[in-house]
């Protein structure tokens, strides 16, 4: 039977939170079009030992093909990730972090819409938990059409969508920074000629101390940086080009707003530094194609932002 779906998971540190992804894998995909393809980023501890243990114990029920990528050395999320794009064999690709979970449904909602390949991009809910899982589940489907600009507003985490491998050609996540979700996302809605976003909940998000999202430091930026990268690069493919300059100069107020967070005040000032020179660098590509009044007030309010936090 074809695989269907591919179901990236890279690994790192988070053994007490393997038990609750296994068994959301058992009951959300379990079925012989799926395969879920574990990337071990060279764990210092046993997390990737207790998926292999569970697939073992579990061999008689488990349906979903699995596979194990061991990196040689620890490179970080987007070259695990990449490492396991280069094998899958999905007509779909999507991803699932270790620390979190699926819904029991995952595969039954997804499934009709997998085989019928008729969207470049599938989009659906999630909700965060922090210590017990939640169980809700329901089968009853809202549609809706999206666009390539939605993304802007519903997030870019990529474990919230499906992406048909086909529409990728290829795309790589940039390795060694961080947010490398939005530059991914940018580069696939680009793409992107049919994108359809579903009402249900098919993701469990654990919000957790020490993550990449629960704290602030200079390396923030690089959610600003690529973000800019991305649309830079992909411009020309998006219909409307103003709101998608206007998108960025609303990002650019937020992140630079959060910066005034960081505790460190050296680290503060070197994080004002970078988003000023992103400014810059974005700054006629902005002017190009904006017509709008309230984003250019945006723009200048983050590059003024920017310029002052450097002397705080």
């Amino acid at each position: 039977m074809p695989i269907k779906l591919s179901l990236i998971c890279p690994v790192y540190k988070v053994a007490e939170f393997i038990p609750d992804l296994m068994k959301s894998l058992l009951q959300g995909v379990n079925s012989e079009q799926v395969e879920v393809i574990f990337v071990d980023d060279c764990c210092p501890e046993n997390s990737i030992s207790l998926c292999e243990s569970f697939i073992l114990e579990h061999k008689s029920v488990i349906k979903f093909n699995s596979t194990i990528i061991k990196q040689p050395i620890n490179k970080g999320q987007a070259a695990a990730r990449n490492a396991a794009l280069l094998i899958a064999k999905g007509e779909y690709i999507g991803f699932i972090d270790s620390d979190d979970a699926i819904a029991s449904n995952y595969w039954d909602v997804l499934s009709s819409y997998v085989a019928d390949g008729a969207k470049d991009i599938i989009e659906f809910a999630f909700e965060e938990f922090s210590s017990a899982l939640p169980l809700s589940a329901s089968n009853a489907v809202i549609e809706s059409e999206s666009t390539n600009t939605a993304l802007f507003d519903t997030g870019f985490f990529v474990w919230t969508r499906l992406y048909k491998k086909e529409m990728l050609k290829g795309l790589k996540f940039p390795e060694d920074v961080i947010y490398e979700d939005i530059y991914y996302n940018i580069y696939a809605f680009s793409m992107a000629e049919s994108i359809l976003r579903l009402s249900n909940t098919l993701v469990y998000y654990r919000k957790r101390s020490g993550s990449t999202t629960s704290s602030r430091t200079s390396s923030y930026s690089n959610l600003l940086l690529n973000m800019t990268n991305a649309v830079k690069a992909t411009l020309n493919s998006f219909d409307d080009k103003e709101e998608v300059v206007a998108q960025v100069a609303r990002y650019s107020l937020l992140v630079s707003l959060k910066g005034y967070t960081i505790k460190d005040r050296l680290d503060r000032k070197l994080f004002f530094k970078h988003c000023k020179h992103i400014n810059g660098a974005f700054k006629d590509t902005f002017n190009k194609y904006n017509n709008s009044l309230v984003a250019k007030l945006k723009f200048t309010a983050s590059s003024s932002i920017c310029y002052v936090g450097r002397f705080l």
